[in-house]
């Protein structure tokens, strides 16, 4: 699980924190709205999965802006 917070949507950028596993270990990410490719990252210092955690993180910002439901935090979960 990973939790995307702070999310800003502001000109054709969206800018969030996450933070896997409810581990208190904090990344930043920022997506282009017209590319939805990564336009700045700072990973997380959890130490696993660190590309899989931001995939993740892009997938969901992905998804909600495109269905128009960004809010002030989401989470997504892996199966």
């Amino acid at each position: 699980m990973v939790r995307i917070f702070n999310i800003i949507h502001k000109d054709n950028k969206i800018s969030c924190n996450y933070e896997p596993e409810k581990s208190g270990k904090y990344g930043y990410v920022e997506i282009d709205t017209e590319s939805m490719e990564i336009a700045k990252l700072t990973y997380s210092d959890y130490e696993y999965g660190k590309k899989m955690y931001v995939a993740q993180v892009r997938n969901k910002i992905e998804e909600a802006f495109r269905k128009n439901e960004l809010t002030d935090e989401m989470y997504a979960v892996f199966f």
